[in-house]
């Protein structure tokens, strides 16, 4: 039976069935009621639902012979015993929970939900041909388990555990639904979390950073290294930032639109806009130091110049944002990630994700005596138990080197030095009063 919710539109209610195309892609079939928004017509509207679902194949078609066969009475029966009893298949319930979520959260977390349900707990539930009522935990770790191990055999590889996490959460978010409806008893994905590896994310050493930095310059990639590095944003927040978020008199900008990219099943990626941040907390206004400033105002000059060159080849779409091409285009935020990892091998720079340069941001707060929650402010953390998780063990780190040291100096005092030699210059000191002006420089900014 067709998965399927109900909603209003135009002061009536609609029958909004998860039907597919014949080449597997998923469409929402919209079934009229007659019945208006109304005290009293939601019951009514239901049970039309209950009927809709059986009278329509899964490809949207209307399947004549229940119409003709099966009386009203028997029919509105079998509904009534579906929806109250939990005899569903429990894969064509996630399939439900699927388009009820639709219309609760963005197109870019509903994709992803997509992607779970459909490629993944949908097949695997629909083969075994559990209903609601039979799903039990079991059932549920053994299914994590399987996605952790894969299946070589059919080409199916490993998840990781954070993967299958988001599979469960998606699960028992269905099942709470499930319950609020009276349609099972209880939560069978209640304390059945997967485990997951304790993440450790890479991070750059200020000389690797500074390096970074140095190679990125003049090309596409530049802008968000510096900001990546420096401010630690997010490829959302930095493809998102727009002139008007940015007081020049003030030297201070603002995080508050974002852009990112999702891709439905069998259809294009394309790219959501959105005037909002990842959570409340991600919505924060930094400093800008001046070398950002002189930057970010150089290019403002150039985007004014590149108009004028381009004219009506310039796309004007998106105008007032800062990351753009020559010729107005947007550069997109998986165009960030592909790039950097070429950019890094092709300059023999150790291997890290783009997004680890905001761990490389946390760890150089932290080396500058930055404390957890400024950290925690600075990168936009939604509470001070993330950025705690995340960083613990580099603050941990910091204060054992502290604690050798004045251990060492406690117990043994300073130690001499090498003798130097009169008759030879001492050509070290040189190089290293570089080397330390090269990398002190943005340690000294990151504590600003």
């Amino acid at each position: 039976m067709l998965a399927g919710h109900l909603q209003e539109k135009g002061g009536k209610y609609y029958a909004v069935l998860n039907c597919k195309h014949h080449d597997g892609k998923r469409f929402p079939k919209w079934v009229p009621t007659d019945l208006p928004v109304k005290k009293g017509n939601k019951r009514p509207a239901e049970k039309k639902l209950d009927e809709f679902r059986v009278l329509y194949n899964e490809y949207g078609e209307l399947i004549s012979e229940i119409e003709e066969i099966v009386s009203p009475s028997i029919l509105e029966q079998s509904c009534t015993v579906v929806s109250h009893t939990g005899d569903m298949l429990f894969a064509d319930y996630m399939l439900y929970w699927l388009s009820y979520k639709e219309t609760e959260v963005d197109p870019v977390t509903f994709a992803g939900y997509c992607e779970s349900v459909e490629n993944h707990i949908y097949p695997y539930f629909k083969e075994l041909g559990l209903t609601l009522s039979q799903l039990e935990p079991k059932h549920l770790r053994e299914y994590y388990r399987f996605e952790r191990i894969g299946d070589p055999e059919h080409g199916k590889g490993s998840k990781k555990g954070t993967t299958v996490v988001h599979y469960h959460s998606n699960i028992h978010n269905a099942l709470e639904v499930a319950m609020g409806d009276g349609l099972v008893g209880k939560n069978a994905a209640h304390k059945q979390r997967p485990k997951t590896d304790k993440f450790v994310g890479s991070f750059y050493l200020p000389e690797e950073a500074m390096e970074c930095i140095r190679l990125a310059g003049g090309t596409w990639l530049e802008l968000a290294v510096l900001f990546g590095l420096f401010y630690g944003l997010r490829r959302s927040e930095i493809v998102g930032l727009k002139w008007q978020n940015f007081d020049f008199d003030r030297n201070l900008f603002t995080i508050a639109h974002t852009v990112t990219t999702f891709q439905r099943k069998g259809q294009k990626r394309v790219c959501y806009a959105k005037d909002k941040a990842k959570n409340k907390s991600s919505m924060r206004t930094l400093p800008l130091i001046p070398l950002f400033r002189d930057k970010l105002l150089a290019m403002k000059e150039q985007q004014k110049e590149h108009r004028r060159l381009f004219g009506n080849s310039y796309n004007r779409k998106y105008l007032g944002y800062i990351y753009v091409n020559e010729i107005g285009e947007l550069i997109k935020p998986d165009y960030i990630s592909s790039t950097f990892k070429k950019f890094l091998e092709k300059n023999g720079l150790r291997h890290i994700r783009f997004h680890d340069t905001r761990h490389s941001c946390a760890s150089l707060l932290l080396r500058n005596g930055v404390s957890m929650k400024e950290i925690q402010a600075w990168l936009g953390h939604s509470d001070y138990g993330t950025t705690a998780n995340l960083y613990a063990h580099l603050d941990m780190e910091e204060s054992m080197l502290v604690s050798a040291e004045r251990l060492s100096t406690g117990l043994f005092g300073a130690l001499p030095g090498p003798t130097p030699d009169p008759g030879k210059p001492n050509q070290s000191a040189g190089k290293k009063d570089e080397d330390t002006k090269e990398i002190v420089t943005p340690l000294r900014l990151v504590a600003i």
